[in-house]
């Protein structure tokens, strides 16, 4: 009886607990921004992908002259495979092996780099995002803002993503 006396005390208190923590949530102002919208619609994206692109551009193009280089001796060792020597076969094969392991090492280099850069441009990009959320909650009274992708529901009216889009706009 005493155990059941105890389980029945605590269940109330956990009720009345749970009660008040829902009232203090009512009581909050609570927005949600969709940080994924933000980072689609801002201009900064395009400025990114235009500075990264001028920045990787000669490499690029290497990579594509060795490519076309690869293709073009493999479809000459394949056309006159037949009619060459076994000396001159063993020479091709090696020259096509060392471009090709080439090609590897510099397109791997090449991604690591692009990433590594694309990440520090980002990370520039989310700290203006950071701060101007933090404006906007501060002016307009926001005791939380939450990430969209993280709530099951929001109303749209507590949705500030426009304004941290319009805002991380201007100062582009």
């Amino acid at each position: 009886m005493k155990t059941m006396m105890r389980v029945a005390a605590l269940s109330i208190a956990m009720l009345s607990l749970g009660s008040a923590a829902s009232v203090q949530a009512a009581d909050a102002n609570i927005a949600v921004v969709d940080i994924g919208k933000v980072l689609r619609e801002i201009p900064q994206r395009k400025a990114i992908e235009s500075k990264l692109k001028s920045e990787f551009d000669s490499r690029v193009r290497d990579m594509q002259r060795m490519e076309t280089e690869g293709q073009t001796l493999a479809a000459k060792l394949k056309k006159n495979e037949s009619f060459m020597s076994a000396d001159e076969r063993t020479k091709s094969q090696r020259k096509l092996a060392e471009l090709q392991a080439d090609f590897n090492l510099k397109g791997q280099a090449l991604q690591e780099d692009q990433r590594r850069r694309f990440n520090e441009e980002q990370q520039k990009v989310f700290e203006k995002i950071q701060t101007n959320v933090e404006s906007i909650a501060k002016s307009e009274g926001y005791d939380m803002v939450l990430n969209r992708q993280a709530v099951v529901y929001s109303n749209d009216k507590n949705d500030i993503s426009a304004k941290v889009i319009q805002q991380v706009s201007k100062g582009n």
